[in-house]
């Protein structure tokens, strides 16, 4: 008998792409910002968290291929990541959501 429903590991490829979208919300915040000095600049909290919640969305992609994705499947859930920075840009930023944005 077939599964018919949808992997986990598909599953925990869209998280993967969710979590990079909060991180380069974290790292566009923290770049908005003024810093001191260079080293303030790029050892704050927001980068740091950042580059952290990168890793863990490249750690939770790397699990799901080896898990069973398909690669040619990847990029298709991949791609969440575009929706979710446009609709987490205007949450947090304001950004408007245009037409461009949208094609």
């Amino acid at each position: 008998m077939q599964n018919s429903g949808i992997s986990p590991w598909i599953l925990l490829i869209a998280l993967s792409a969710t979590v990079a979208s909060f991180a380069q919300v974290l790292l566009k915040k923290s770049a908005l910002e003024p810093h001191e000095n260079v080293i303030k600049e790029y050892l704050n909290w927001k980068v740091i968290c950042g580059y952290g919640l990168m890793f863990v969305g490249m750690f939770l992609t790397i699990i799901a291929y080896n898990r069973g994705v398909q690669y040619k499947n990847g990029p298709i859930m991949e791609s969440i990541g575009n929706i979710w920075v446009v609709l987490l840009s205007f949450q947090f930023f304001r950004e408007p959501i245009t037409k461009k944005k949208v094609i």
